[in-house]
Parts: C-alpha cells; sequence; structure tokens
C-alpha cells in the first residue's frame, strides 16, 4: 500500500484530523494541546498530509521564510513507523519547498528524533537546546 501526500486546507477536515494526530503525539504525552493562537498562525503556512486508505497517517507544516523553509509538527502515527512513510514525506516536502524555489529546509528536531533527518541527509547547526523542555537540535538541509 502506498503513502499518497499531498497540501491540504488549513481550517478544513483533512487539517481538522492532522491536527488531532499531531496533538495525540507531540502534545499529549507533555500534557499540553495547542492552543487557539498557535493554530491560527497556521493560516499562513503550508498544511501536508499522507494518506493511507483516506485516513491521515502523517502530517508536517511548512513554513515560508523567504529562501528557506521550516517543516515543524512533523509526525507518522505510531503503529507505521519504521515504514519509510516519515522518508517518503521528508522528499514531498523537500520537493514542494524546491517547487517554491526554496534553496534550504529547516527544522527543530527533537533529540529522540535527529537520527531520523540525518538519515535523510539533514545536518546538524549549532547545540542543542531546550524547547517545550525537551532537547532538540536545529537540523538543515540545502535542497
Amino acid at each position: 500500500m502506498k503513502t499518497i501526500f499531498k497540501e491540504i486546507n488549513y481550517g478544513g477536515p483533512e487539517w481538522t484530523s492532522a491536527v488531532k494526530l499531531r496533538e495525540s503525539i507531540l502534545r499529549e504525552p507533555l500534557g499540553s494541546w495547542f492552543t487557539n493562537e498557535e493554530l491560527a498562525e497556521e493560516k499562513d503556512h503550508f498544511q501536508i498530509a499522507g494518506f493511507l486508505d483516506h485516513s491521515i497517517v502523517a502530517t508536517a507544516v511548512l513554513v515560508p521564510e523567504g529562501n528557506r523553509m521550516k517543516m515543524q509538527r512533523v509526525v507518522v502515527k505510531e503503529d507505521l513507523r519504521n515504514l519509510n512513510i516519515g522518508s517518503e514525506m521528508m522528499r514531498f516536502c523537500e520537493q514542494f519547498g524546491s517547487d517554491k524555489h526554496v534553496a534550504e529546509m529547516y527544522c527543530h528536531a527533537r533529540d529522540t528524533a535527529v537520527n531520523f533527518y540525518l538519515k535523510n541527509g539533514y545536518e546538524g547547526v549549532g547545540d542543542y537546546f531546550d524547547e517545550d523542555a525537551i532537547p532538540h537540535l536545529k537540523m538543515s538541509k540545502k535542497l
């Protein structure tokens, strides 16, 4: 079965499903949830989702910043990890950025995800820092 990736519309039903998936993986384990202000900021961002059998199984938010793009809120459904869905989504996001004439994609990777990004051609930039009380490393890739 192949994962289908596409841009989805902010505020639509697919976006709502993507937010629920992101929140269940990124926020609920920390005892927090996305605020209305955080979600309102996404209206100016690109929403990417991966679908298997019409269900969202992966998602990322791409934030345009001039000639580079920040990839954030990246998740793959927990029971589908290690099936290359995350790597496929990286390639989709990178092509999406390249199509928009972006020269660099970067993210703030949780320490538990650094090896995933390294495997996908990203390089660490600088030192670890705390974000949401979790160690993160800025990771970057030239497109």
